[in-house]
């Protein structure tokens, strides 16, 4: 049983490598917003920011397709 439960424990995901995976996905979907951003494709865009800010609000290419969100948006009719 204590082997087993030694196995277990260091099978469990390290809550570091954890949130490097959940940072990189983060600059993954705002590179996405911004690619769908170029391209015209807003709703796409829209999707993949909001998933990057729950992901990394702080994050600097999160910042970065913010802002340019702001300005896709002043710009729309």
């Amino acid at each position: 049983m204590a082997l087993a439960l030694t196995w277990l424990s260091a099978c469990s995901i390290d809550p570091s490598i954890a949130r490097q995976k959940q940072h990189l996905a983060a600059d993954i979907y705002a590179q996405l917003a911004l690619g769908y951003m170029k391209s015209g494709q807003l709703g796409l865009a829209e999707q993949r920011l909001k998933k990057a800010q729950s992901l990394k609000p702080n994050g600097t290419l999160t910042l970065k397709a913010t802002q340019q969100w702001q300005l896709v948006q002043q710009t729309e009719p």
